[in-house]
């Protein structure tokens, strides 16, 4: 089997099985949620839910507690037309540190004070 863009690897996480078994909505009884794949790079995975016949501000914001809850950030996009809404799942970014910075700075310093000694050495009658 080759190792394609399109063999997507289709089995669910754990993570991903909590959240389906608690995401559950009394406005649509009929509604279906699946594993929709991982994101590209494998960070995240998305959820289809379809079947929605009316979506409110409290259900979007109690599926986006229960990703939370799991440690994951969500970006719910909803096709209201078609009745299915798509739950995007990635993991908290955390926050880059200064320590890249900082040595990039440094360098950037050393690199003008060479320079800098290397234009006064030239210009010395």
């Amino acid at each position: 089997m080759s190792r394609s863009v399109f063999n997507r690897n289709r089995t669910r996480s754990a993570i991903a099985e909590k959240i389906i078994t608690k995401m559950e909505d009394d406005e649509n009884p009929d509604m279906e949620i699946n594993f929709g794949g991982y994101m590209h790079g494998g960070k995240g995975f998305a959820l289809q839910v379809s079947n929605m016949d009316k979506i409110s501000e409290y259900t979007t914001t109690a599926w986006k507690n229960i990703i939370h809850a799991q440690g994951l950030t969500s970006r719910i996009i909803t096709d209201m037309l078609e009745g299915t809404v798509k739950i995007q799942c990635e993991p908290i970014q955390k926050r880059q540190s200064n320590k890249k910075y900082f040595y990039s700075l440094v360098y950037l310093s050393v690199c003008i004070f060479l320079i800098y000694r290397l234009w006064t050495r030239h210009h010395q009658p």
